[in-house]
């Protein structure tokens, strides 16, 4: 959350500074622009008004001809018209001391140049801090008092010079706090507007962390559901073969012949083999944090006993089970765990739909891949229901005690080890599970 507060800090920022520029810029054009027309109004003034006026011509073309270049120079460099530069001083004095010199020149304090010390005031305001405006307007006052002293003849003068001379400066001190408050307002207006926004993007920035928290709180919870729901499917199947075994060794009123007893406890031998490997795969989960269906370790096994071993834990009678292998299966190098949680899965998938008919499983090896089919003669798949079998919590046969996950298991095993699995309709019904893995 800091991360993105920071990060949106600076975007405010940089916002702050591009929306500066070009408001200060504006600004700049603005002002300049106004310089310019009022250095031509004041040649208009002076060129068809009265004659005193024009007293002192040469000196107020000297002075207007220099304030018509200076504000060609600002009018090419704008950037220095804007708030608290370097050159905010330096503009300032320049207008005071050039609006100054018109005045004197052109009447002192009946000059109608008097009334431009207040836009200089306000212009200042602009550009400099409220103390700095109002120092501006105190100077600019007196100055403009030494002029009405001792500037202008007294003919035109209709009010005495010294009170024309302190109603002025009063009037700039005036413009300037109140053109300085104004600025101050609106710069502190401008800063609670962006701490508004800033605290608001916090915020949000605060929401979305909790969201995301949440969610991934969530997620956790289900993945920890999921995988529960994984392991009592994983272990019930060994679980129930083992205890119809038991039940069978220790059944007194029919003992089992001394062939079938060590048959019997051959198979509850692979079956307690089963659990013991599933055990140290959640072992391996536990210490290396993999995901639950990870590749786990190779073994040199024969696929077509490895296929009998996943019958007998799905339920099924060799009579019932089909199983045809072309090429030599009988040593291949694979994650001997992981093939037979799929061909468990897969076998009692077949025996729980397949109505009590025989299985096909076909075993095919080349150099690169192993190829196993399971086909049973059940009701089948609509074809557009095919993609659905490996959704996870779906049941499309209808089987109550099921929790929906064996196909979606084989699915994630199979990808795990880097192989595919699809599924395809059986010719006079059924559904035919084909999977494919790459051999090292």
């Amino acid at each position: 959350m800091l991360r993105r507060i920071r990060v949106y800090g600076r975007r405010v920022n940089r916002f702050q500074s591009l929306a500066s520029s070009e408001d200060g810029y504006g600004l700049a054009r603005l002002v300049v622009a106004v310089r310019v027309a009022v250095v031509i109004s004041i040649i208009v003034l002076v060129a068809v008004g009265p004659d005193w006026l024009r007293q002192h011509l040469a000196g107020v073309a000297v002075v207007l001809g220099v304030a018509l270049g200076y504000a060609a120079i600002l009018m090419t460099r704008p950037r220095v018209e804007i708030r608290r530069t370097r050159y905010s001083w330096l503009v300032t004095a320049s207008d005071a001391t050039l609006t100054l010199a018109v005045i004197a020149l052109t009447g002192g304090p009946s000059s109608p140049v008097v009334a431009v010390l207040v836009m200089v005031v306000i212009a200042s305001a602009a550009r400099l801090s409220f103390p700095q405006t109002v120092l501006v307007a105190a100077v600019a006052g007196l100055g403009y008092i030494g002029v009405a002293l001792w500037a202008g003849p007294d003919a035109v003068a209709t009010v005495p010079r010294p009170l024309q001379g302190v109603w002025w400066a009063l009037l700039l001190v005036f413009v300037a706090l109140l053109g300085g408050g104004l600025s101050l307002l609106v710069e502190r207006e401008h800063r609670s507007r962006m701490r508004l926004l800033v605290e608001a993007e916090a915020e949000h920035a605060a929401a979305e962390e909790e969201r995301d928290l949440r969610a991934r709180l969530l997620q956790s919870y289900e993945s920890q559901q999921e995988g529960l729901q994984v392991l009592l499917h994983e272990f019930r199947t060994p679980v129930a073969s083992l205890e119809a075994l038991a039940g069978a060794l220790t059944d007194g009123a029919s003992p089992m012949a001394s062939a079938d007893r060590d048959a019997a406890i051959a198979l509850a031998g692979r079956h307690a083999r089963h659990l013991n490997d599933m055990l140290d795969a959640l072992a391996d989960v536990a210490l290396a944090r993999r995901p639950t269906f990870s590749p786990g370790r190779l073994r040199r096994v024969d696929v077509a006993a490895l296929i009998g071993e996943a019958a007998d834990a799905a339920g099924l009678t060799s009579a019932r089970l089909e199983v045809a292998v072309t090429g030599d299966v009988s040593a291949i190098d694979i994650d001997a765990q992981g093939l037979r949680r799929v061909l468990t899965n897969l076998l009692e998938n077949a025996a729980r739909h397949g109505r009590g008919r025989p299985i096909d499983v076909t075993c095919a090896r080349t150099d690169t891949n192993l190829t196993i089919s399971v086909a049973d003669r059940g009701p089948g798949v609509p074809a557009e229901s095919l993609g659905d079998l490996t959704a996870k919590f779906v049941s499309l046969g209808g089987q109550r005690g099921t929790a929906g996950l064996g196909l979606w298991i084989v699915q994630q095993i199979v990808e795990a080890l880097g192989g595919a699995l699809r599924f395809s309709a059986r010719a006079g019904g059924g559904l035919v599970a084909t999977f494919t893995l790459p051999l090292t």
